[in-house]
Order: C-alpha cells, then sequence, then structure tokens
C-alpha cells in the first residue's frame, strides 16, 4: 500500500508505482468510485468522442460473435 498527502486544494499525486501498474498516461483522466467505503480509482480508457471518430471503420455484417471469430481467424489465434 502507498500512502500520499492531500496538499492545498485537495491535491494528491498518484505514486510512480500505480500509475505504472495502471498505465495511467499524462492527461488521461481517473475516475474515483466510493465502493464500501473506500475511494478506488479507474483511469478512463477511451471516451465517447474517441468512440465516435472510429465508429464505422471496421465494416462487418452479422453478430458481434461472428465478428470476433472472424477476427481472431484473421490473426491466426483459433
Amino acid at each position: 500500500m502507498t500512502e500520499v498527502k492531500v496538499h492545498e486544494k485537495y491535491l494528491v499525486v498518484i505514486p510512480k508505482d500505480v500509475r505504472q501498474v495502471l498505465g495511467i498516461k499524462i492527461g488521461e483522466t481517473v475516475e474515483f468510485v466510493i465502493e464500501k467505503g473506500r475511494a478506488v480509482l479507474y483511469p478512463h480508457r477511451g471516451s465517447a468522442a474517441s468512440v465516435r471518430r472510429v465508429h464505422g471503420i471496421i465494416k462487418h455484417e452479422g453478430t458481434i460473435d461472428e465478428g470476433i471469430e472472424e477476427g481472431y481467424r484473421v490473426m491466426g489465434k483459433e
């Protein structure tokens, strides 16, 4: 467990070991959620805007499962 100090304006620094494990980079956003009386930090991976930018790039007709299976075949991981 890593302990940090709360600074002015309630700022906290995410320790380097935590950033590395969670893959948090400068400029990314994180979400604090209260779970069972504890604050839990969740890094955001993508946003609605980033999903909208790539929507429609992949063309596939059929179910999601068929699309996933097709992707695995293409990658040779089946």
